[in-house]
């Protein structure tokens, strides 16, 4: 195999595809980029065993074939090359990366030993706008739970109603919920897709500005399209709660408020809070955040032009969920909406009400 390419555009698609290789590699092979040279194109993979994430350049193919460089290194070296044609050549065992006057040579992992990418029998498809979904994905995969002892919360439901897709992740503590419109329907149907995949689109999408992605479901894989990018993931096995119970139907407080000066506010009182440290809500006549960090610091500050309706109330929360819910919101007004310290609140935008996000919050003592 032999490839020729600027350093700035390979170093771009090496980085993209680089975000796919796991840290904790249980194959040595795994922590490795895949290059296959063909007639028309030249593909960077990378695996982690749960998704696939395949990259095409537009690179000069002097000799087609495959070698696998071991991922991090290649990074590295790229980032570190001069500015110029970088040339990349080798077979099975030994890769040499050349760029003016340097040269590396990199034993590689045999190409044989790299995972296949599965085929995925498609029953599902949509098209949908790349912005919205790069949108919506960065709205809701934060609220997806980070616990590998409980799978299907690690994911994202993926919910198809005529022309309208649903997106749903929880962890328990928050909820996150975003409907966008399907430019080309599929079938009525739910799959759990692994929020860390869907992440990684989500950034690959945020950086290529593509018009359409498109998606399709397979019986145990997905498979995601845009432009240059591919990436097939697993999905994740199991029933997904019933989110719809969770989300109250009435509130008897309304807070509505600036969003951008609401969440620099949190930020700042946030400062005192450290680990089970919530922030505290004192609704009412003046709205008013503080934070208590025993025998280290308290913070105070209220928000200027707001409104509230209902009897006053203090109410805590997390405050990194709490801005997480402000910053998805991505509306300049913010509306808050509660019953009690011990129910959970409900925040959306007022400019864009496709997007909810539920947040428990913390029981204060007494």
């Amino acid at each position: 195999m032999h490839i020729e390419g600027e350093k700035e555009a390979l170093l771009e698609v090496g980085q993209s595809v680089l975000r796919a290789v796991s840290p904790r590699a249980t194959l040595p092979v795994l922590g490795g980029v895949k290059i296959e040279a063909g007639r028309d194109n030249v593909k960077f993979v990378a695996t982690d065993l749960e998704m696939f994430l395949t990259v095409q350049g537009d690179f000069a193919v002097k000799e087609q074939g495959a070698v696998v460089v071991p991922g991090r290194l290649f990074g590295d070296i790229l980032r570190n090359l001069p500015s110029g044609k970088v040339s990349i050549r080798g077979a099975d065992g030994e890769v040499r990366i050349e760029a003016g006057r340097s040269e590396f040579a990199v034993t590689g992992f045999p190409v044989a030993d790299f995972p296949s990418m599965p085929e995925v029998k498609e029953s599902q498809r949509c098209q949908i706008a790349g912005a919205e979904l790069a949108r919506a994905l960065r709205q809701v995969v934060r609220a997806a739970s980070p616990d590998e002892g409980r799978p299907v919360l690690t994911g994202v439901l993926w919910s198809v109603e005529g022309s309208t897709l649903r997106l749903v992740a929880t962890d328990s503590y928050r909820l996150a919920v975003r409907e966008l419109v399907i430019k080309e329907g599929a079938e009525s149907g739910t799959a759990i897709i692994p929020g860390r995949a869907l992440a990684e689109f989500g950034r690959h999408l945020a950086g290529i500005g593509e018009d359409e992605v498109s998606v399709w479901l397979g019986d145990s894989q997905a498979v995601f399209s845009a432009g240059s990018t591919t990436l097939v993931t697993r999905l994740i096995d199991g029933e997904f709660p019933d989110y719809r119970k969770l989300i109250p139907e009435s509130h008897t407080k309304h807070l509505k408020v600036a969003t951008e000066p609401f969440a620099q506010a949190v930020e700042r009182v946030g400062l005192v809070a450290r680990e089970n440290t919530p922030v505290k809500i004192h609704l009412g006549e003046e709205v008013q955040l503080t934070a208590t960090e025993a025998g280290v610091a308290d913070a105070w500050e209220a928000l200027e032009e707001v409104e509230f309706e209902g009897d006053p109330m203090v109410i805590a929360f997390n405050p990194r969920f709490l801005s997480d819910g402000l910053e998805g919101l991505e509306s300049q007004t913010a509306v808050m909406e509660v019953t009690d310290p011990a129910r959970p609140a409900v925040l959306k935008g007022v400019e864009r009400e496709e997007f909810i996000y539920l947040l428990m919050p913390v029981r204060l003592p007494g």
